[in-house]
């Protein structure tokens, strides 16, 4: 099965960094929304989408919950495991920068795969629990996804935690998250001394720019997110436009 996970901040002519959910949108005058009916072109011509094939989907306002939409999905029996996701976004949404990856192969992994579908939740003191920028890493310790394609901003510059991927290289096209010693501190700068106690599966990773994506529009859930924290009040008028492909559940 195939998802479509869009964040709104895609659609925005800056990427904005170093950013909080807890804090105030962005500027409207620093950060531009594309006009609706650009957006609309990508969603048609890009996305492969059509107003008269809707599909099932939901807005969120952080993206980590999409971990929990895909997890009520999967509990219902409406999403086989494993799947694949298109990210659209400004970000990677892998944990670059919390300290994730760490907490994910020496504490989360030596839990049994269907207890990890229950994370704790980040918060303000701890980032590297389950939250917005995230997400998609915890998705892939629960072994939900066969391949995640990530479409990048036209701005992208790399966003991708190296320690997540296979032989901790981008030239892999592959994330394979690696359980190591519970418990275990692991040093950043020297990694390869270390050997894991188990790898988990391969998911194959496609960075593919904007300007070159194109899909045929076959996708089985749609989702976007707000980003409050990512965006600026003036993006919400693109809403009603991506909300136009919708069926909402």
């Amino acid at each position: 099965m195939k998802i479509l996970d869009i964040d709104l901040d895609f659609f925005l002519d800056e990427i904005a960094l170093h950013r909080s959910d807890f804090g105030q949108r962005l500027e409207n005058d620093e950060y531009i929304p594309w006009k609706g009916e650009d957006v609309d072109a990508f969603l048609r011509e890009r996305c492969g989408l059509t107003k008269n094939k809707k599909i099932k989907g939901r807005i969120i306002n952080h993206h980590h919950e999409a971990f929990f939409f895909w997890r009520e999905l999967i509990e219902s029996g409406d999403l086989n495991v494993p799947f694949s996701v298109t990210h659209i976004d400004a970000h990677a949404d892998l944990g670059l920068g919390d300290g994730s990856w760490h907490y994910l192969m020496t504490e989360f992994l030596h839990l049994d795969v269907n207890d990890r579908r229950y994370p704790e939740k980040y918060n303000e003191k701890d980032l590297s629990k389950l939250n917005f920028g995230n997400y998609l890493a915890y998705s892939i310790a629960c072994q939900w996804l066969s391949s995640l394609t990530y479409v990048t901003h036209p701005r992208w510059r790399n966003d991708l935690p190296w320690t997540i991927l296979k032989d901790f290289s981008d030239h892999s096209k592959a994330i394979q998250l690696k359980k190591y010693e519970l418990g275990i501190k692991l040093d950043v700068m020297n990694m390869d001394k270390y050997t894991p106690v188990q790898l988990e599966p391969e998911v194959p990773l496609k960075i593919i720019q904007c300007s070159e994506y194109i899909d045929d529009g076959n996708f089985d859930f749609i989702l976007l997110c707000k980003s409050p924290g990512y965006t600026p009040k003036t993006s919400d008028k693109l809403i009603p436009i991506i909300s136009e492909y919708f069926d909402f559940i």
